[in-house]
């Protein structure tokens, strides 16, 4: 019983440590990604998993293969990117009411 709370453990504790690499890598990948060349998503990716999977823990990677890893990665890229065109979306379909306000003004010919 004691062997399988710590493998859980380690299971749980290798995810959270490969999720938090990814992160803190795809920041990096997006804000040095001309001095590294990296200019696709593609190639931004390839950087976080390549440079991830190294990082990871020996004891993470007995339960984290690099497919997983690889995989992991893509559903947070996913997720990053559905977030962030989720907010230019709600940016672009709404002005400020001063920006309403002056074309109310400019429309109203009375």
């Amino acid at each position: 019983m004691f062997i399988i709370g710590f493998v859980i453990f380690l299971v749980t504790q290798g995810k959270s440590k490969a999720v938090q690499i990814i992160l803190s890598l795809m920041l990096r990948a997006e804000k040095e990604a001309e001095s590294l060349v990296l200019k696709t998503g593609d190639q931004k990716l390839g950087f976080v998993v390549e440079k991830g999977y190294r990082l990871l823990p020996m004891t993470v990677r007995l339960f984290i293969t690099y497919t997983m890893f690889e995989d992991m990665a893509k559903l947070l890229y996913a997720s990053a990117k559905n977030y962030l065109s989720g907010l230019n979306t709600t940016h672009e379909n709404q002005k400020p009411k001063q920006e309403q306000i002056q074309e109310l003004k400019a429309t109203d010919s009375g």
